[in-house]
């Protein structure tokens, strides 16, 4: 059997190896520490290692004992630390651990398709349980998920509290930068399309990039994080982008009163559609305004187009608008070139 000395030194090498948390059945299933106060042996551990008051640390939780970089260090040790779990599959651990327990069907229609092959992976990895229930499947974050992480518990609660002290980093193009600032996000603005050396340097902590319809592959060139095409023409399709941006998030602010918001104004502009003429729009555009507006569409209607397409129209719809311009202003003033225009007898009075 093996000296005490001995014995403490086995299980910092066990520790220092594991790169987990070890339970005291663990560490007495090793060679030579049969019958040792295993547990007594690793406290002592825990009190040397704090009174050496180092980089580094071994701490006690639920009968195990785990060795890790101290938590005021990580940081900024973050970036030479390997990273064995990539982006994507990161977030989608992010989403299942902060709005645990998560069905898997909810998942997939936050994070897509891929996310079945993510769970599989997360699953394999010891970091989730998948629990059958009905047609779905009930998502956890596990024990190994606590361990991985550093995490002193894993009840749903506390893990929540944890990760919950970052938000995600949210990417957006000079476009939504006024949809980043409304919603509050944490975000950054960047080019992701022709990035300055600064967006470069930006770019790989960005967690979610938001950007226009159609642009993704070009983004991809110089980011590979996750992606959101917003679409904003209409405030229905606003409503929609700020939802689904909120979905992929782990931790989402508030965007009720930005909602109500949107849902006032849409009322009100729908409120004067009922008096306007029928349009005839020339572009796809133009039909979901009028969609969304609850127009009458015809043939015989207004002909009605955006003003990037040079076309002979009786009302022309402003879209080279100021980036600096705030988002739900760009609507409304889109909105009311086609609502005037289209205005009968009565007219419209401009929504404020």
């Amino acid at each position: 059997m093996l000296g005490d000395d001995h014995a403490r030194r086995l299980i910092e090498a066990a520790l220092f190896a594991a790169g987990r948390s070890l339970a005291v059945r663990e560490l007495a299933a090793l060679p030579g520490l049969e019958g040792k106060d295993v547990a007594s042996l690793a406290d002592g551990l825990v009190l040397d290692y704090r009174e050496r008051d180092g980089g580094v640390e071994i701490r006690s939780f639920d009968q195990s004992y785990v060795m890790q970089v101290r938590p005021e260090l990580a940081p900024e040790v973050m970036t030479v630390a390997p990273r064995e779990i990539d982006a994507p599959l990161l977030r989608t651990l992010a989403i299942i651990a902060y709005r645990q327990p998560i069905c898997q069907s909810d998942l997939a229609r936050i994070r897509g398709n891929k996310s079945y092959q993510h769970v599989r992976e997360l699953e394999q990895m010891g970091l989730i349980t998948a629990v059958k229930v009905g047609r779905t499947k009930e998502l956890r974050t596990s024990k190994g998920f606590a361990d991985y992480f550093g995490l002193e518990g894993d009840g749903p609660e506390f893990v929540r509290r944890s990760i919950g002290l970052k938000r995600d980093s949210v990417g957006v193009t000079p476009m939504f930068e006024s949809l980043g600032r409304r919603m509050g996000l944490d975000y950054v603005v960047v080019n992701p399309y022709h990035p300055s050396p600064e967006d470069r340097e930006r770019l790989p902590g960005v967690d979610l990039l938001v950007l226009s319809p159609g642009y993704s592959t070009k983004a991809q060139e110089h980011y590979s994080g996750d992606l959101i095409e917003a679409r904003a023409r209409t405030f229905s399709q606003l409503k929609e982008s700020i939802e689904l941006i909120c979905d992929s998030l782990a931790d989402c602010p508030d965007v009720e009163p930005l909602l109500a918001e949107i849902d006032s104004l849409l009322l009100d502009y729908r409120e004067r559609a009922v008096r306007a003429a029928p349009i005839n729009p020339l572009t796809e555009m133009i039909r979901e305004m009028a969609e969304d507006l609850r127009m009458t569409v015809s043939e015989d209607g207004i002909s009605a187009a955006p003003d990037y397409t040079g076309q002979a129209a009786r009302i022309i719809v402003p879209t080279h608008q100021d980036y600096a311009m705030d988002i739900l202003e760009r609507i409304k003033q889109r909105y009311e070139a086609l609502l005037q225009g289209a205005a009968g007898e009565e007219g419209g009075k401009p929504v404020s």
